[in-house]
């Protein structure tokens, strides 16, 4: 079995250290379009995502998946562009993020459904990469009337192509079990599901029943251990499921992005010294795996939250 590359299959043993949940940016095309480079420069953001990328690849980093959905700004362009200045291994991602959008509002599930299976059949935006994992989200609003259409359309392309599901999900309202039932009603097992942002619960008993399920926890969110929970409430909770046996369905990443413009301004994060930041795509090596080897993980574990895990998943094991 291959693994659906930028630039065509990957041979599942080539993924080696693989981020399974990053950006190179976040960026409203509407901006874009608008206000040019007072939002945003193509050219620079690719630099600064392959200089930031390349300290990773120094690191051992071999393969990034790109989570960004279709309405947050998905440039398969920069993500080809990035790729062939790394070296590293890309993986795209198709499906739609968790606002309310009036264009898929409007939209039954069959448009959004072809809209999904286009990308996967015919290409990104003109080109001839495809995606390798659909993208789904959930907020703390919930599974809304639109966002059951979305996501039962997702759930179809998954099950049609045999392509895993990354959803973001809020581990706070605890609706996890929903969002795999509504994939299950699509014949998309829980092992071929990522619940994202786990990492932001320290509830293990919650993140056991969803384990207890057959899904994978995305433990993807310490490019934001500055704003939220902090470090180490969630380097105890990967270790205290690893204690417990379930180590083998955790996944690591940051949920990075070179610019990412909900909150940063551009002339902001152009302006900064972003090769030497604190928390960037280097800092799960730099910071939480001497964490988690302090709490008693060893190497062994550690290659499989990093090697084994992201490889499992996509093969589906």
């Amino acid at each position: 079995m291959t693994i659906q590359g930028i630039f065509g299959p990957i041979d599942p043993a080539d993924l080696g250290q693989t981020l399974v949940h990053e950006h190179l940016t976040c960026a409203d095309w509407s901006m874009r379009m608008n206000f040019g480079g007072k939002f945003f420069d193509f050219d620079q953001v690719a630099n600064m995502a392959a200089g930031q990328l390349s300290k990773a690849k120094a690191l051992g980093v071999t393969t990034v998946v790109d989570g960004t959905p279709i309405n947050l700004g998905r440039d398969i362009y920069l993500i080809r562009k990035v790729a062939r200045l790394t070296g590293l291994n890309f993986i795209a991602s198709t499906g739609f993020y968790y606002q309310e959008e009036p264009w898929l509002g409007m939209r039954d599930e069959e448009q959004v459904y072809d809209l999904l299976m286009s990308d996967c059949t015919d290409g990104i935006s003109g080109t001839d990469s495809k995606p390798g994992i659909l993208k789904a989200g959930v907020a703390r609003a919930g599974v809304t009337p639109l966002l059951h259409k979305i996501l039962h359309a997702t759930g179809r392309v998954a099950k049609e192509t045999g392509l895993p599901i990354f959803c973001h999900h809020d581990p706070a309202i605890k609706n996890g079990g929903e969002i795999l039932d509504l994939f299950g009603e699509c014949g998309v097992p829980a092992s071929k599901v990522i619940l994202g942002h786990s990492g932001d619960s320290t509830d293990l008993e919650y993140l056991t029943a969803m384990l207890e399920r057959g899904c994978w926890l995305g433990m993807d969110r310490f490019g934001f251990c500055d704003k939220d929970l902090g470090l180490e409430p969630r380097v105890d909770t990967i270790a205290a499921l690893c204690k417990a046996g379930w180590g083998h369905r955790l996944l690591l990443s940051h949920d990075w992005a070179a610019y990412l413009a909900f909150w940063d301004s551009w002339e902001t994060t152009k302006n900064s010294d972003w090769m030497h930041l604190e928390e960037d795509y280097t800092f799960i090596h730099r910071r939480v795996l001497p964490a988690l080897q302090e709490k008693g993980l060893d190497q062994k574990a550690i290659d499989a939250l990093l090697i084994d895990n992201p490889r499992n998943f996509f093969v589906g094991e």
